[in-house]
């Protein structure tokens, strides 16, 4: 085999394996961390917490700092019994989501979106937080104290509130959440108050509810799409701390992120299409850490393992002097990834929790062209193609000079032969009289790869764009094509593919090759339709539209040139 096509084999592979190294990097990331087992991490726990609670008893008679926010006003309920006041007030209904909380320890327990399904074929509702109903999501701690599987006090309050109520170590914690009736988002308060009669100095934390994906989610032979769930926070400087939660059936308990004394613009536990966000209203510095707990969780007792429990703590420091209390007020936004929507959060910059990865630069530059071409066709299959019809004409000198360079080409064939004859024993000979006959004739040899090199960004920028907007989630195009982000179903549009890419090749002026060369540029198309078949159909019909309009270009160049020459 000769050099040329080891080097292009090598490209090939280089090529495709680097984007689907670029695309594991964000599913399988890794984090230093700390391995501990259940079992020491369980024994860590009670030793802070005896340790707790001797620092508490040693404080009562020493000078005491500001609390972060005093507030003499705060309610106090330490005399009502923490039980739930009516079975009604654990269901709350907005236009947009159906929430319910858990009768202990007050956490979201199910959850749905009105209106959003699983898939275009799958009519199961979409839950943001998945945890199949355990107290998880807004569960709170008190220093090492879970109050998760505490009795808590839920009742509805006059003005339609939702309001939660515990107490332990001397503290009570009087949580409230109110849901707007639009646009995903709402305001949850807290109010952590000292009922004991010594200083507190300690974290009230509360979980945010991170899941990890599904066991057979994603994967080129998955029936289901990949999930990407992960929680993630912004710093005030725009860096985005990310970690993605993956299934992991053999688990054990490991620290993926931590983030010490920052005040964040938002923290989030997402997914794909969906997160559960919280907007800090007050500018004291907190801690966020995201940890693999070690556990497995299933549907129920007769399913197998479905998913790793991770935990995102959102970990707020007090220092309360007896009878004192402070607040902590969040914005909460519990809904899909929607630019549109997200607009009206753009002072949060609430559009950096869509993780575009390492495309990013290309990707939202395309969703934003093709959002605008949506919006004059109303489809957004042919909004692709009129996208492709741009892109061609932006680069349509870059393929004018790439077919000038291989008539070029082609024209001192013959003279290459004679100089390949010549010097067939002498390599360094050759390449430098070919290389001289090359300039003398105007020709680069590099301009016959111009044309493509933009195209390869774009490509995997468009396949971006299309796995990570949810506008285009479950958008259909015509026919059997239900939804443009999933691979067609029935291999229709790869097929074609194939087809076209076999017939623009052989309207291509080739340079001559030896045969093992000539055999691998046949198998090309093939090969890149079979890759296809696990890409998005909406980037298939990209690619499909992309070489009809070659096609036409390059019978009207040949056309034109034969006629220049004819001249």
């Amino acid at each position: 085999m000769k050099k040329e096509t080891i080097g292009l084999m090598l490209g090939l592979f280089l090529l495709f394996g680097g984007y689907f190294y670029a695309q594991s990097y964000y599913i399988k990331q890794q984090q230093t961390a700390i391995e501990q087992q259940n079992q020491q991490q369980a024994q860590l726990h009670k030793e802070e917490s005896e340790s707790a609670q001797s620092t508490n008893k040693a404080l009562k008679n020493t000078p005491t700092p500001q609390p972060i926010e005093a507030n003499s006003t705060a309610s106090s309920s330490q005399n009502l019994p923490l039980v739930v006041a009516n079975p009604t007030d654990l269901l709350v209904k907005v236009p947009y989501a159906t929430f319910e909380f858990t009768p202990v320890g007050g956490c979201l327990g199910n959850n749905s979106l009105v209106g959003e399904k699983v898939a275009y074929n799958d009519p199961t509702p979409v839950s943001v937080v998945q945890n199949y109903n355990i107290c998880k999501a807004y569960g709170f701690r008190i220093g090492t104290t879970d109050l998760r599987n505490q009795p808590a006090r839920i009742v509805k309050t006059p003005e339609g509130l939702t309001q939660i109520t515990q107490r332990a170590n001397g503290l009570e914690i009087i949580r409230t959440f109110h849901f707007s009736d639009k646009d995903y988002n709402g305001e949850f308060n807290i109010i952590v108050k000292n009922n004991s009669q010594f200083q507190q100095t300690t974290n009230v934390d509360f979980e945010l509810g991170a899941t990890s994906d599904n066991k057979n989610s994603g994967g080129l032979f998955s029936s289901h799409s990949a999930e990407f769930h992960g929680a993630a926070l912004r710093l005030p400087n725009g860096d985005v701390n990310r970690v993605l939660t993956p299934f992991e059936a053999e688990a054990s308990y490991k620290v993926l992120l931590s983030d010490v004394g920052v005040v964040p613009t938002w923290i989030t536990a997402d997914s794909h299409y969906w997160m559960n966000t919280v907007i800090p209203q007050f500018h004291s510095p907190i801690n966020f850490e995201v940890a693999r707990t070690g556990f497995v969780l299933r549907k129920d007792g007769l399913s197998e393992i479905d998913q790793t429990v991770y935990e995102a703590w959102v970990k707020q420091p007090v220092n309360l002097m007896p009878g004192q209390s402070v607040n902590f007020n969040y914005k909460v936004y519990f809904g899909p990834k929607n630019e549109t929507v997200l607009k009206d959060f753009d002072q949060y910059s609430l559009y950096q929790t869509i993780d575009y990865g390492f495309f990013k630069i290309i990707a939202r530059p395309l969703y934003h062209v093709l959002f605008f071409l949506h919006n004059l066709i109303g489809n957004w299959g042919l909004a692709i193609i009129v996208l492709t019809f741009c892109i061609n004409i932006l680069f349509l000198p870059l393929q004018i000079k790439g077919y000038s360079s291989a008539q070029k080409m082609q024209l001192i064939q013959p003279q290459i032969k004679a100089l390949q004859e010549k010097y067939k024993d002498d390599k360094q000979a050759l390449q430098r009289e070919s290389m001289s006959l090359m300039s003398k004739s105007g020709v680069n040899p590099l301009s016959g790869c111009l044309p493509l090199l933009p195209q390869i960004p774009v490509f995997f920028g468009l396949d971006t764009c299309l796995r990570n907007t949810f506008d285009l989630r479950q958008s259909p195009f015509f026919f059997w094509i239900k939804d443009l982000t999933q691979a067609d179903p029935y291999f229709v549009l790869p097929l074609l593919m194939a087809i076209l890419m076999i017939g623009y090749q052989k309207m291509m002026p080739m340079p001559s090759m030896d045969p093992t060369q000539a055999k691998m540029m046949k198998i090309l198309p093939i090969l890149f339709s079979v890759f296809m078949i696990f890409y998005p159909s909406g980037l298939a019909l990209y690619v499909i539209t992309n070489t009809i309009i070659s096609m036409i270009r390059q019978a009207f160049l040949t056309r034109h040139y034969k006629k220049v020459q004819a001249k």
